[in-house]
């Protein structure tokens, strides 16, 4: 019979026997395949290996031929060196000697015997190791498990006990002691009914019975402590079955006499306050001091929806879980005797809604004082705190908006005072807030535009209506900043006006956006016109030439005067065709080191807004400093007219336009790279023609310029595009 478990047979005994004999050859067999053979002979002060040989060597971290011929100190550490070398010289004498030791963190069993000549004499000793590793692993669980069940049964909250058949105790651990206030030697060998209170003695029997055939058993009683007072405990009797009978009871009990007490307690609380809570207009609960509802008047069914018989007995879940930590502290509190009134907080409905509340919470005693509950007392005040947050948040998300746009935002009294200013005051116009507040603000605005400004705030007064003007404002450096402006009035309850709002962007840059692509969309429209001039009026001006130096040769000394007139106007004619030629095919001018990633930059400032209208973000890839022999002007030419051929092949769908620039020894490329709808492969080869465009509303001259541009730089374009995926433009230029 296998004692650990008793409900095994024997023939489940027999076959466990043979898994365990089976586990044991086995583990002889693991023993043998790590272990080690070994034959030493003595030296001059020490001993020598002649022979060593097995698993375990390796295990050791050795070779034969790290041992085989060497003295013991020459392959061994010096304090293991030692151990053997007495074991050595006892075997010598003639014993058969056995050690354990480790070495190399490996633990292991040796046994060395003499081996004798034919005289006798003790010529060799011969020795075996083997890894007892498992060994070890296996004592050392076996202790801490024994460690674990000691340490569980003894320090275990509630009582635990064995009984034998006939109701004596068997053991009992600590906690039993403690519940009934005898000691270990009283309780041993002793029945179990002297404990049990008269009147529950019968149904004790009975239950001791049923556990005795074979069932569970769970119930409340009442035993005597030693000194004679009444304890109430929570039993439960588990049988011990061994071989299909039961050998032993195995019980636990836990005290439950204070429960008992404060259930006693709760009871009589409840009947001095029912009718207090049950009338009154607040919602009032009851709860003991485990949270959990004692009672409840009807008020609270309606706040929270929940009938009191549904949570009686329960914790309530009311409390949102963001109030949790803090509503637990509070309580700590409380239960310690500290009242709190008026706690503005918030709970949650059974149908999982939150609202307002206003809460008091105060401990409750018994009549000896101690502290066995609280109350709660909640009042409705979701619609004035709904209000409040509300007024709270807007003020709140009005503060953070003002305070942290780019727009600069004015509130005026209807008088004209400033009463207040946005802090981006001074990152726009560079005037901290509150210097503008007390400025003259009609002396900061254009002499031309006042009279504008001053009209479009009379009409708002008039007509109560917002307004909208552009108008010029001086900076903290002097220079000029145009503003977009967005009046609005704000009435009181009399319908009259309390003050004005302005909010204000500054709309410098876009200005000059619109001014240079206004100028930009000139110069290519002048281009094309001088373009077409020239050539119309170059090829009969060849003619004319030709002609009037074929009659000039030929008429006489008269005429001589004459043609010599014609020529020179003809030349002054075909001068002027060349300048509207240069205008059309533009020349290197100012060429010198410039740097290509300012220009870059003033490229994309001027088109950020146009860009931003379509949803079109910038990225640019390029070191700080890119400097390259070109005509500046020229070169921004060129740059924005890439810049806006990708802006406007992203108008409809938005997306990224990337600059990169990417220095070589000799060269730098600039590559503008969009997500356009692309170019069409049979279309490429024609881009840069003149009159040839892909848009609806091209001229086709403006690749022509930029190739042109880039040719008298000794620069070169490439273009490679996939449709509905975009396109990328690559400028090539000489870095000398």
């Amino acid at each position: 019979m296998n004692s650990f478990y008793p409900n095994i047979s024997n023939d489940q005994n027999d076959k466990s026997d043979s898994i365990l004999t089976r586990a044991e050859e086995l583990e002889f067999k693991d023993q043998v395949q790590d272990s080690m053979m070994f034959i030493v002979e003595k030296s001059q002060s020490s001993y020598k290996f002649v022979n060593c040989q097995g698993n375990l060597l390796r295990k050791f971290g050795f070779e034969v031929s790290d041992i085989k011929g060497k003295e013991l100190d020459e392959c061994l550490p010096t304090d293991h060196t030692l151990k053997r070398i007495i074991s050595y010289d006892r075997a010598w004498e003639g014993n058969a000697v056995t050690y354990e030791d480790r070495l190399n963190g490996i633990p292991y069993i040796g046994a060395v015997s003499p081996i004798y000549d034919s005289k006798g004499n003790v010529k060799q000793l011969q020795g075996f190791c083997f890894d007892i590793s498992k060994k070890k692993q296996i004592e050392q669980r076996l202790r801490e498990r024994e460690y674990y069940f000691r340490t569980l049964f003894k320090y275990h909250p509630d009582g635990i006990f064995t009984l034998n058949k006939d109701g004596r105790f068997l053991f009992v651990n600590p906690a039993v002691l403690s519940i009934c206030g005898y000691e270990e030697n009283e309780m041993i060998n002793a029945h179990f009914m002297p404990l049990i209170v008269p009147e529950e003695r019968d149904n004790a029997t009975e239950y001791f019975r049923k556990a005795n055939s074979g069932e569970v058993m769970d119930f409340e009683t009442v035993v005597f402590h030693k000194d004679g007072h009444r304890v109430n405990v929570q039993v439960t009797n588990i049988p011990i079955v061994m071989d299909n009978n039961v050998h032993s009871i195995y019980g636990i009990v836990h005290d439950i006499t204070r429960q008992k007490k404060r259930e006693k307690e709760i009871h009589l609380l409840r009947d001095r306050l029912s009718s207090m809570i049950y009338h009154s207009a607040d919602s009032i609960a009851i709860f003991d001091m485990d949270d959990c509802l004692v009672n409840a008047n009807p008020t609270f069914e309606r706040f929270y929806g929940w009938k009191a018989e549904e949570l009686i007995g329960k914790k309530v879940p009311y409390i949102p879980d963001d109030y949790k930590n803090e509503y637990a502290k509070i309580l700590d509190e409380v239960k310690k005797g500290k009242n709190y009134s008026g706690v503005e907080t918030t709970r949650a409905t059974k149908d999982g809604a939150n609202f307002y509340a206003s809460v008091t919470l105060s401990p409750l005693e018994d009549e000896e004082g101690n502290i066995i509950g609280y109350s709660a007392i909640s009042r409705d005040i979701n619609k004035q705190r709904i209000a409040q947050d509300a007024l709270r948040k807007q003020n709140e998300h009005y503060r953070i908006i003002t305070e942290h746009t780019m727009d600069l935002i004015n509130v005026f009294h209807p008088s004209g005072q400033i009463l207040y200013s946005s802090p981006s005051h001074a990152t726009i116009l560079g005037y901290e807030a509150g210097r503008f507040k007390n400025m003259e603000w009609t002396n900061v605005i254009h002499p031309d535009d006042l009279s504008s400004v001053i009209q479009s705030i009379v009409n708002m007064k008039e007509t109560k209506d917002s307004s909208k003007i552009e108008f010029r404002v001086k900076n903290a450096d002097g220079n000029w900043v145009v503003l977009e402006c967005y009046g609005t009035v704000v009435l009181n309850y009399q319908n009259e006006v309390e003050s004005f709002v302005t909010i204000s962007r500054d709309i410098t840059e876009r200005k000059q956006t619109e001014d240079f692509l206004r100028k930009s969309e000139k110069l290519a429209v002048l281009g094309e016109l001088a373009a077409g001039i020239a050539h119309e009026i170059r090829n009969p001006l060849t003619s004319l030439k030709g002609f009037t130096h074929l009659l000039k040769a030929n008429s006489g000394d008269e005429n001589l005067e004459y043609y010599d007139i014609m020529l020179s106007e003809l030349d002054r004619i075909n001068t002027i065709v060349g300048e509207f030629m240069m205008l059309a095919k533009p020349q290197p001018r100012n060429v010198k080191p410039n740097d290509l990633s300012k220009i870059l930059k003033e490229a994309t400032s001027l088109l950020e807004a146009q860009a931003n209208l379509y949803n079109i973000q910038f990225l640019l890839d390029f070191d700080s400093v890119l400097n390259v022999n070109c005509e500046a002007d020229q070169m921004k030419q060129v740059f924005i007219n890439l810049m806006k051929n990708g802006i406007e092949s992203m108008e409809s769908s938005g997306g990224l336009l990337m600059i990169r620039a990417i220095c070589n020894e000799d060269t730098v490329t600039i590559s503008f790279i969009d997500e356009g709808c692309g170019i069409p492969e049979k279309k490429l080869a024609s881009i840069g023609e003149p009159f040839y465009t892909t848009k609806e509303k091209g001229t086709g001259l403006g690749m022509m310029i930029c190739n042109k541009i880039i040719e008298n730089h000794n620069g070169s374009i490439a273009i490679e595009s996939e449709v509905d995926k975009g396109t990328k433009v690559s400028v090539t230029l000489p870095r000398d």
